[in-house]
């Protein structure tokens, strides 16, 4: 019957919006600007919201804008009244929330997101508005935070957490929303090991101190190999210390993965590669 109405309505003027009917109803789609609602931070002539009413009511999508002109929310009205499909904005135009809204609350699936656009929630709610069902959480680096199961909005049996890397934190088991502290699980984060490229460093200014005498005690020009055949020292050498030239690090399977430049006799840059 609505429907009818707002083609009724858009029938007398089909080239105009902000129509008012001859019962002074607003029909039809309807643009407010600034200089009809008065909000600060806007431009007299910007676009505030736009939708369609039907017999003075809002019917269907109605946006609203930020003073960027981006769109803040998209909202579905049903006899006036938002009841329907749902989506925030961040002022940088990215996705912020997204669901069904009624009576005032969100309804069923309902998604939050970073400002990245990351997905940072995923939730479900029942018929009044509580969480209930499988609901998680994500760090903004995408990895999966929380996940557990909720009953009428309170957590009900485990709840497990992660680290940023994947990696399980804790466990822990709620009935009715209590947790049970008897049975909490804690985890430590994995931690990769890495390569101790300082420790190395020091040992090769260590071997080419000029205080400590070795049995190499060559002098200009020299080319120093290992006994796989690679260099692991070249350039110029004063009584066996090299004074101008590189000194090279490589790991177990052979690949170079350090550079120690010499000049003067002295390290000058240390590249890692």
């Amino acid at each position: 019957m609505m429907i009818c109405l707002v083609a009724n309505a858009l029938a007398q003027d089909s080239t105009s919006i902000n129509f008012i009917d001859a019962n002074n109803l607003k029909q039809g789609h309807w643009v407010y600007r600034n200089d009809v609602k008065k909000l600060p931070n806007y431009a007299p002539n910007q676009k505030i919201e736009e939708g369609d009413y039907a017999d003075n009511l809002k019917e269907g999508k109605w946006l609203k804008y930020y003073n960027n002109d981006r769109i803040k929310h998209e909202l579905t009205y049903q006899n006036d009244r938002p009841n329907g499909h749902a989506i925030f904005y961040y002022r940088s135009g990215k996705k912020s929330e997204e669901g069904i809204w009624k009576n005032n609350k969100w309804i069923g699936s309902y998604k939050y997101y970073y400002e990245t656009g990351t997905l940072a929630y995923d939730w479900n709610y029942n018929s009044s508005g509580k969480r209930e069902g499988e609901q998680k959480y994500f760090h903004e680096n995408g990895k999966l935070m929380i996940e557990g199961t909720w009953n009428n909005g309170k957590e009900a049996g485990t709840i497990k957490e992660y680290f940023d890397n994947g990696d399980i934190k804790s466990e822990k088991t709620y009935n009715d929303g209590v947790m049970d502290a008897s049975q909490v699980k804690t985890y430590k984060k994995t931690v990769v090991p890495v390569e101790p490229a300082v420790e190395e460093v020091k040992e090769v200014v260590k071997k080419e101190e000029p205080a400590k005498k070795t049995v190499f005690d060559a002098n200009g020009y020299q080319e120093i190999k290992d006994g796989n055949g690679r260099v692991v020292r070249k350039g110029t050498f004063k009584e066996g210390f090299l004074m101008d030239g590189e000194v090279y690090q490589y790991n177990s399977a052979g690949k170079k993965i350090r550079t120690t430049v010499y000049k003067g006799g002295r390290v000058r840059e240390i590249v890692n590669h």
